[in-house]
């Protein structure tokens, strides 16, 4: 007859800990691994509290709740449902609820990348090996499906596992010694100063005249005042105050109104190019209650209008200043975009790094640099002049 648990050494974050993996008459295994609480110490590393610990456990064991039985297919599913356990522990005991949308997309990643993959079928937890996921991996990749969705949808699953193994329902991680799949992500397109020019100057050409003011704010918020997306969207009449723009909201897909990002507010300072289109919506707008929004949608009011709204409005002023729709996708231009350029083109108009840094609502300059693109927007041929002219100067001295 088998020994009721054996025992075994883990480190953790405060030491080495004495371990009990108990045997598991159904499946004939040493199964389910719980901490004794017992520290590695002395010159007889205290194994005989351990064993004496790990008896009193045997009373408690119950291996049918173990995650290490589950079927995997059905453990993510559940894993990644709204009310989870996971889910409620990282609102109420971690503090950072997670978003409705990421909840969902982990959701949509095991439905259409994971589920059919033929060696997920009927494995369970304790059957998942590394070499499984990596075959995974090379399954999903052969399957045409892009390294940047390969790396989300094993997020997916790493979160999942590590959840149980760090709950000691798992005896082993194989996630461990899983590296992600190798991605060149598309650096995200930036308007350059011809570009901005041109926008600027332009007459807006939405086809639908109402909206016209309309776009044409939107735009220039994203353009000249470094505002995301969702912030836009959040914009309300009280928000706006002799020159400056109060940004205490954010406006979240699938969630609604929800506190600024990261909870940081900040005010950022319009010029009269955006003050005048400010001023030619409000002369449009019947509702300009302080707690109305700006962008207020004329089907559903009291809601922002929908985000394809904002994207339609950036393809058209870009489409009427010579940017095709085509070209637009092939540089990777979205509405985040304007946020970028606003930081990499107020860089190289002279506004200092620690306002735009302030402006743009990065906790880092880290954060900020990696919104900049300088080389993109850069006249190289004229810097070449430039270089020449200081050169020239400094030999005739």
């Amino acid at each position: 007859m088998r020994h009721p648990f054996t025992l075994f050494k883990k480190k953790s974050n405060k030491g080495l800990i004495w371990y009990a993996r108990f045997w598991d008459e159904k499946t004939q295994k040493y199964a389910l691994a719980r901490s004794t609480e017992i520290f590695v110490e002395g010159k007889k590393e205290r194994r005989r509290e351990a064993e004496l610990k790990a008896q009193e456990m045997l009373s408690e064991v119950r291996f049918e709740t173990d995650a290490g039985d589950s079927q995997f297919l059905l453990y993510l599913e559940n894993f990644w449902k709204p009310n989870s356990p996971y889910v409620k522990e990282q609102a109420t005991l971690r503090k950072n609820p997670l978003s409705v949308y990421y909840v969902k997309q982990n959701a949509v990643n095991i439905r259409l990348h994971i589920q059919d993959f033929p060696k997920f079928k009927k494995l369970t937890m304790r059957e998942l090996t590394a070499g499984i996921i990596k075959d995974w991996m090379a399954w999903a990749a052969d399957k045409g499906v892009s390294s940047r969705t390969i790396n989300l949808s094993l997020s997916t699953m790493r979160v999942a596992v590590n959840y149980a193994y760090d709950r000691e329902e798992l005896e082993r991680n194989p996630f461990r010694k899983i590296k992600q799949a190798t991605e060149t992500p598309k650096e995200k397109g930036v308007l350059t100063f011809a570009e901005r020019a041109r926008l600027l100057n332009s007459k807006s050409t939405d086809p639908q005249a109402a909206f016209c003011p309309y776009s044409r704010l939107a735009v220039l918020l994203g353009l000249l005042c470094g505002m995301r997306l969702g912030e836009v969207r959040s914009l309300m009449w009280g928000d706006i105050d002799n020159g400056l723009i109060r940004l205490t909201h954010n406006f979240v897909f699938m969630e609604g109104l929800k506190k600024p990002k990261r909870g940081r507010t900040r005010t950022v300072p319009y010029p009269a190019i955006v003050e005048k289109a400010i001023e030619e919506v409000r002369e449009i707008t019947m509702h300009r209650a302080p707690d109305n929004f700006v962008f207020n949608s004329l089907k559903c009011p009291g809601t922002p209008m929908y985000e394809i709204f904002f994207r339609n409005a950036l393809r058209r002023e870009l489409v009427a200043i010579g940017i095709s729709a085509s070209e637009q996708k092939e540089r990777n231009i979205s509405f985040h975009s304007l946020r970028h350029s606003f930081i990499t083109l107020g860089r190289l108009d002279g506004i200092s790094d620690l306002e735009i840094q302030a402006i743009a609502g990065h906790s880092t300059r880290r954060m900020m640099e990696h919104y900049s693109h300088a080389e993109k927007v850069i006249d190289f041929m004229a810097m070449r002049k430039k270089l020449d002219r200081a050169v020239e100067a400094r030999v005739a001295q």
